[in-house]
């Protein structure tokens, strides 16, 4: 299946929305005066926050509206024979596309779903049988160098007709995999302070790409999603989360420089710190689908590039007037006999991104017993979200104890243990 196609079709001609401007944009767009503001909770700011959500005009169009159910099915079905394509299963591909035409997809989708039908009816030579297996195996698992192998000793077979074009599509696969690799794209939260000394800004969205091999490129990253997450944490170490989702239809053209870097701004999310609230913290992660990398000339398949997710943290003055916490600093307080939840969740919120998963290490080397896991349950549900541990100090203390055993088993195997790269402070007031 040849890897630009697939791009091509994967762009489907859904509704291209406009997203709404919150209500105090909208005011401020007509000149109005905004009325003194009255406090309000963490979970109403934070419901205020995702929805002021704005899109970037040099990201986004409009169009005229259509069906989100029959979009969404064309969308599944795409994927289906995708998947049915790279696992040769034929029946499945087939059936996908029968179902495109049912459901009256698009002239591009209808045109893709033909073309995969022809690729099916394709017959290919036993002999080669063997070595596109394995080649869609090495795909799957993400071995390009064991893709290019297999492909170098099936043109030393010299393939031709439908098994000729499977080779030069894969080909294009791996090399567009390679260009990707050689990107750094990551999600940036740039924060802009209020016109006004205060708790409250903005956060520019951003999506940027940097050059790590000097090799100047030109991404178009199709089709994307933007999710936020958005964290607060109290005085109490009592958490409060809300989330949101937003689809591209195809985001902007990115000429990415041999040095330096390139970005689109993708939305505007006004900000501040809720009363009572210690911190806030704000994810931004991107999730790109197919799209296409020009390089020396020659236009590449870029699918499921990896994009490094973003972050913006929301201080107290008091604690940002302390400044980053040592790696060291919360372990050797949750050890005193005197450390309290809230003293060790100061120093956690002041632990900087690229130090939480040293942060980590540090507790769990230090073999904190159960009753200390207590201490530092609010402190370590703030670094570590995606654990759910909540209040129970025997959740922390076990997923502690795993952590050490883990550390304990790369060390015993004799492995060099490097140090973790620091990700790059992508923002922060």
């Amino acid at each position: 299946m040849d890897g630009e196609r697939v791009q091509r079709a994967e762009r489907i001609g859904g509704a291209r929305r406009t997203w709404a401007a919150g209500w105090f944009l909208a005011r401020r767009a007509r000149g109005a005066v905004l009325a003194p503001a009255r406090p309000r909770s963490a979970a109403t700011l934070l419901g205020l926050l995702l929805l002021g959500l704005a899109w970037c005009a040099s990201c986004a169009t409009t169009s005229s509206a259509s069906d989100p159910t029959k979009d969404a099915a064309v969308a599944a079905q795409l994927d289906a024979l995708e998947v049915a394509l790279r696992d040769g299963d034929d029946g499945a591909a087939r059936n996908a596309a029968r179902k495109l035409r049912e459901l009256g997809a698009g002239e591009r989708e209808l045109a893709y779903a033909a073309e995969a039908e022809r690729l099916v009816a394709a017959r290919v030579e036993p002999r080669l049988q063997p070595s596109l297996e394995a080649l869609r195996v090495a795909l799957r698992s993400g071995d390009d160098e064991v893709a290019r192998s297999i492909l170098r000793r099936m043109r030393l077979m010299s393939p031709t007709g439908s098994a000729l074009e499977l080779v030069e599509a894969f080909e294009r696969i791996v090399d567009g995999r390679t260009a990707v690799s050689g990107l750094d794209l990551r999600a940036e939260c740039a924060w802009m302070p209020g016109p006004t000394a205060g708790r409250g800004g903005t956060c520019s969205l951003r999506f940027a790409a940097s050059a790590r091999d000097g090799v100047p490129r030109t991404l178009e990253p199709g089709p994307a999603t933007l999710m936020l997450t958005a964290i607060t944490v109290d005085r109490r170490g009592h958490l409060s989360a809300a989330s949101e989702a937003r689809s591209f239809d195809d985001l902007a053209r990115l000429d990415v420089p041999a040095e330096g870097g390139a970005s689109v701004e993708l939305a505007r999310v006004p900000l501040e710190l809720p009363p009572g609230a210690l911190a806030l913290r704000l994810t931004a992660l991107i999730e790109l689908r197919a799209g296409s990398v020009h390089q020396h000339g020659r236009a590449l398949p870029a699918m499921n590039a990896g994009v490094t997710a973003g972050e913006l943290v929301l201080l107290d003055g008091r604690l940002l007037a302390l400044g980053p916490a040592a790696r060291d600093e919360l372990a050797r307080r949750a050890s005193e006999t005197s450390a309290r939840p809230a003293d060790l969740l100061d120093i956690a919120l002041r632990v900087r991104r690229e130090d939480r998963e040293a942060v980590l290490d540090s507790l769990a080397e230090r073999a904190i017993d159960p009753a200390r896991a207590e201490l530092l349950a609010p402190a370590l549900r703030w670094l570590a979200p995606d654990v759910r541990g909540g209040a129970d100090p025997g959740a922390w203390g076990d997923w502690l104890a795993e952590r050490a055993g883990r550390l304990r088993d790369e060390r015993s195997r004799g492995e060099p243990v490097l140090p973790r790269r620091p990700l790059p402070r992508l923002a922060g007031p």
